[in-house]
């Protein structure tokens, strides 16, 4: 309860938002990593965080028990991604350089204040992004959430690939006048390029776009060549070319 309170009048201090993020930038490297980050605190894999989802992953990374999370046992809990400082000091809000249960029920409650009791993976990565000074280049959180949940979509045996066949297999489904070619409007079916700029991909886009030119843009961003797309090689391929819609 004293943890509680002392997070409640951290915000009633600190107030709530003031930035807007939604024309706000970042790499899709760092959105990536913080959504790896979202998923392993997402302990029941609702696609929400709750404040039982930090309890129960506060418990897991504290791997001594002394009530205390370490840079490295946050480290230790990445799933292969480096923990960098400023992925620490989002989780440290009373900034004394180690977390805590006041730290993480700090976090949750500022989250919740802004987002509601479920934060979604927008939410969460929105939140992140205030960590960062403004970015030059890289895609907004919406058009991230957009390409990845397309991808997700087009990956039908979760393998979390998209192989040649599952490509073949949407553009089969999409060509509704079955004439090997997606018109602008069965553009719109096609879930992997969904709200993505393919006219300099397409050799005659205001035809149509053939399977063929969809294998050359696949090919382009299969970068070790074995024939299926990781949701990274996608993101780094079409992230930037995504619509925030």
């Amino acid at each position: 309860m004293q943890a509680y309170m002392v997070a409640i009048l951290f915000l009633l201090i600190n107030g709530g938002f003031a930035e807007t993020t939604s024309l706000q930038l970042a790499s899709i490297t760092s959105l990536m990593k913080w959504t790896n980050f979202f998923n392993l605190r997402d302990f029941d894999d609702d696609g929400f965080l709750e404040y039982t989802d930090e309890q129960d992953h506060f418990r897991r990374v504290d791997i001594n028990g002394d009530g205390i999370a370490s840079h490295q046992e946050i480290h230790g809990d990445s799933a292969g991604e480096e923990a960098s400082e400023t992925d620490f000091q989002i989780l440290d809000a009373t900034s004394d350089g180690k977390i805590t249960m006041v730290d993480i029920e700090m976090f949750y409650f500022e989250l919740a204040r802004e987002y509601g009791n479920d934060v979604n993976l927008k939410d969460y990565l929105e939140y992140c992004l205030l960590q960062l000074p403004p970015q030059a280049s890289g895609v907004t959180v919406k058009a991230f959430v957009s390409a990845r949940r397309n991808f997700l979509i087009t990956d039908v045996d979760d393998n979390n690939k998209v192989s040649k066949k599952e490509v073949k297999s949407e553009f089969r489904v999409a060509d509704y006048d079955k004439d090997n070619k997606l018109s602008k409007l069965e553009l719109d079916g096609l879930n992997l390029l969904r709200n993505v700029d393919v006219s300099e991909y397409c050799t005659n886009a205001t035809v149509g776009c053939p399977v063929e030119d969809f294998l050359v843009i696949f090919d382009q961003a299969d970068r070790d060549g074995d024939d299926a797309l990781t949701l990274k090689e996608y993101l780094m391929k079409f992230g930037e070319l995504t619509k925030s819609t």
